[in-house]
């Protein structure tokens, strides 16, 4: 059997496979990362990866309906096709899923295009439901500390884990941004934005302003971890990453950004005790108290050995 040219593919933070592929470059497999990023697309490399003759194994984290325009006008990546393009272009031999978000695994349109994936790798146990359309291995969280029971120092009071600033961003630019999270800005609330360089400018001016910044590449669970509670302005994978951590998690409702769509998901938190819905920051109450770390460490062994027998077993029976 030939060895698989293992692709790895994801754009801008919805890319979270880079230690699942530093470990399998470490182990002896051939491995290459189609990463793109704002001023950096993938077609030359895309191109370059289709003309090697080895078969594939694409292993992605992208969602199965996001397109090029999505990429560009939402998170200003260019030349990132679909993921459908991704498949057309190399028609790997073996195609693993991994979702970049925990709160949302698919979005509402994707379970049907489940048949495009031979292994979907689980964050948690919940994704079990999809084992009817595929084959479905519960690996954790890949962003989850290696040490969740260990207490971290204490940074602060409360971490604001922003929701959907980029898009506001991109549409409105750096000034109008400032000027909507202007109601949010509180002494004891430090920042966290998204991993996007496009926040330089913001950071730079709260800095000016004697705001406390989070460094934005920290992973949010790693980051929720030194506060005594995380607020956020939406439904987002940062609600379930945080509360799984056992930090009690506020969903701010009423000082704006928090959008009409995100009060018609609420329903997806019930499963978690320590998610509170409040109106603004004033009704968080001055005690807070921790639960018990309910997530799923990756287990990085789990996710290899399921790549490679599902490979292995799929190119046996072609």
């Amino acid at each position: 059997m030939t060895a698989p040219l293992f692709v790895f593919f994801g754009a801008e933070s919805e890319y979270v496979l880079h230690p699942l592929y530093l470990e399998m470059k470490t182990r002896g497999h051939d491995c290459i990362e189609l990463h793109a990023l704002p001023g950096r697309g993938i077609t030359d490399e895309l191109t370059a990866v289709a003309a090697d003759p080895r078969p594939k194994a694409l292993i992605t984290s992208a969602h199965l309906d996001w397109d090029a325009r999505y990429m560009m006008s939402q998170m200003e990546v260019p030349g990132c096709p679909a993921l459908v393009e991704i498949l057309a272009r190399l028609d790997p031999a073996f195609v693993t899923y991994y979702p970049h978000d925990l709160s949302q695994s698919l979005l509402t349109t994707e379970s049907a295009k489940l048949g495009q994936i031979d292994l979907f790798l689980a964050p948690s146990r919940l994704e079990q439901i999809f084992s009817p359309y595929t084959v479905v291995r519960t690996v954790g969280w890949i962003k989850a500390p290696d040490d969740l029971e260990h207490m971290p120092e204490r940074w602060g009071r409360g971490l604001w884990l922003t929701m959907s600033l980029e898009y506001i961003l991109v549409e409105h630019g750096t000034q109008k941004t400032l000027g909507l999270i202007n109601d949010w800005l509180n002494e004891w609330l430090w920042i966290k934005f998204p991993p996007y360089p496009q926040f330089d400018a913001i950071e730079a001016a709260l800095r000016d302003r004697g705001v406390n910044i989070v460094d934005r590449n920290m992973t949010p669970p790693a980051a929720a971890r030194h506060f005594d509670f995380v607020v956020t302005n939406g439904e987002s994978s940062v609600v379930r990453e945080s509360a799984l951590m056992g930090v009690p998690t506020y969903l701010v409702t009423d000082i704006g950004l928090f959008s009409d769509e995100s009060r018609r998901n609420l329903w997806q938190f019930s499963d978690l005790p320590n998610v509170h819905v409040v109106p603004n920051l004033e009704n968080i109450p001055s005690e807070v108290q921790r639960t018990p770390p309910q997530m799923l460490p990756f287990d990085m062994n789990a996710a290899i050995d399921a790549i490679l027998e599902g490979y292995r077993v799929k190119s046996a029976n072609r």
